[in-house]
């Protein structure tokens, strides 16, 4: 995949990534010519299952991609690990298939979106989610996480940690 080109005027269509390594060649790619606040929406990440590590130590990063469909996505471990600016909603994303979560907004200081919708049922790992989420409150006590068999640290040192009755009630018993 040629990665060097004009990213404007591009539609979902145009760029179809075949897999994660691609899809974070391409993610640096466009935030190195475009800044950290690059509408990563016209990548059509569909097909994608591992999201693990695409936005890891992008500190800065505070691009768009509230329209991803990532409802193939079974991995989102460290997903979006130190990126300190990301505040992007991300409310509306299917992540019904995600089993690993562990990781996935560790030292997000800005995040605060609101994922009380998001359904994972299908969740295992969900170790330092939120860790040092200075920002993150969001209310998740009705997360179906019956599945959960690793939630150690969830919500350490994150705002949500002062809020126990927000966190899902099998995880609550790490914060009362």
């Amino acid at each position: 995949m040629n990665l060097n080109f004009n990213f404007k005027g591009i539609t979902k269509t145009d760029i179809k990534v075949k897999d994660t390594t691609e899809l974070k060649q391409l993610v640096n790619n466009l935030i190195q010519q475009y800044g950290n606040q690059v509408d990563l929406n016209n990548i059509d990440v569909s097909d994608i299952v591992y999201f693990n590590s695409i936005f890891i130590y992008k500190n800065y990063f505070e691009g768009d991609v509230s329209e991803w469909d990532v409802s193939s996505g079974n991995t989102f471990e460290n997903m979006f690990f130190d990126c300190n600016k990301f505040n992007g909603d991300i409310s509306e994303w299917d992540v019904s298939n995600g089993k690993f979560f562990s990781w996935m907004f560790t030292h997000c200081k800005s995040f605060n979106s609101n994922l009380s919708k998001w359904d994972v049922s299908n969740g295992e790992y969900f170790h330092a989610m939120f860790y040092g989420c200075e920002s993150f409150n969001a209310d998740l006590s009705k997360w179906n996480v019956s599945n959960a068999k690793n939630w150690d640290n969830f919500a350490s040192f994150s705002l949500l940690e002062k809020y126990p009755n927000r966190i899902p009630e099998k995880f609550r018993g790490d914060y009362l």
